[in-house]
C-alpha cells in the first residue's frame, strides 16, 4: 500500500529532487575556500586517521585469504558504504523538521527530501570509491570491470534499505523528537557490529551467528569480496540482504506516507 503513490511521486518530481540535491551540495560547502574539494578531503582524512590508529598503532593486519594484504585498502572498502549509510540516515532524520516552512505553507511532496539527501551523499560515495580504485591501481592491486559489476550487486540493496530507514526515521522524528539522539547512539553500535575495522573471523565462532542479522555487514563483506576476490558472498546472506532491503524500503515509505498527513499539525 502507498508504494505506487511513492514511486509515482518520485517520477513526477525527479527534477525537484535533482534541484534539492544540487542545492544541498552547494549549501554544504557554501562560503568555504576549498569548496567541493572537501568532498575529496573528508574521506582521505577519515582514511588517514583510521589507518594511523588501526594499522600503525594497533598493528592490525589482513591476509590474502581476504583478497588483499593491504589493511588500508581493505578497511576503506568497508568504510565507504558505512559513511554513505550513516551520513544519509543521520541527516535525513531531521530533514522534515529542517524544511517545516515548506511543508506548512505549500502542498509539498516531503517524501522526496530524504531522496535528495541520499543522492547528495551518493556523489560523495562515488568520489570516495574513485579514490579507492585509484589507490588500488597505485598499489598494484588488480581491478577489473567485472569487480565493479560485483560491487553494484550490493549497492542496490544498500540504497533500498538506507532510503527505507530514512523515510521511517524522518517521519517518526516529527512526532518523537528524541529519535535523532537515539539514531546517533544506534549508529555507533552498528558501526562496531559491521566488521568494518576488523575481519569477521576474529569474532568468536559462537557470536558470529548474531552478525548475520545485520544487513550492513553483508554489504561491507560483499563489496570487499567483489573488489578483492571477484566472488559473491554466500547465497543465504545475499537472499537475506535483498529480502531485508525490500521489506525496509516498503515499510519506510508506508510509514512516511501514512504519517505525513499529520506533519502540519505538529510542526
Amino acid at each position: 500500500m502507498y508504494l505506487r503513490t511513492t514511486l509515482k511521486s518520485i517520477f513526477n518530481h525527479k527534477y525537484l529532487i535533482k534541484n534539492f540535491m544540487v542545492k544541498d551540495l552547494k549549501n554544504r560547502y557554501q562560503g568555504s575556500m576549498m569548496g567541493f574539494l572537501w568532498s575529496i578531503i573528508h574521506p582521505l582524512t577519515t582514511l588517514a586517521v583510521y589507518s594511523l590508529v588501526f594499522s600503525w598503532m594497533l598493528k592490525m593486519r589482513v591476509g590474502m585469504e581476504l583478497g588483499t594484504n593491504n589493511f588500508t585498502l581493505w578497511m576503506f572498502a568497508g568504510l565507504l558504504p558505512w559513511i554513505f549509510f550513516s551520513e544519509t540516515l543521520s541527516r535525513s532524520t531531521s530533514v522534515v523538521l529542517d524544511n517545516s516552512n515548506l511543508i506548512k505553507k505549500t502542498v509539498f511532496p516531503s517524501e522526496i527530501l530524504p531522496i535528495s539527501l541520499l543522492l547528495s551523499n551518493a556523489v560523495n560515495f562515488l568520489i570516495g570509491f574513485l579514490i579507492l580504485i585509484g589507490g588500488m591501481f597505485f598499489l598494484g592491486q588488480h581491478v577489473s570491470g567485472l569487480s565493479l559489476l560485483y560491487v553494484l550487486v550490493y549497492i542496490f540493496p544498500l540504497v533500498l534499505f538506507t532510503l527505507g530507514f530514512c523515510w521511517l526515521c524522518a517521519s517518526l522524528n516529527v512526532f518523537f523528537r528524541d529519535l535523532g539522539q537515539i539514531v546517533s547512539v544506534v549508529l555507533n553500535i552498528v558501526f562496531y557490529a559491521s566488521a568494518i575495522i576488523y575481519p569477521i573471523h576474529v569474532v568468536p565462532q559462537k557470536f558470529q551467528g548474531w552478525f548475520f542479522w545485520n544487513p550492513l555487514i553483508h554489504v561491507v563483506e560483499g563489496i570487499r569480496d567483489g573488489l578483492f576476490k571477484l566472488q559473491f558472498i554466500d547465497n543465504g546472506k545475499l537472499i537475506y540482504l535483498y529480502a531485508f532491503s525490500i521489506i525496509v524500503f516498503c515499510l519506510g515509505q508506508y510509514i512516511f506516507q501514512k504519517s505525513k498527513k499529520g506533519f502540519v499539525d505538529v510542526l
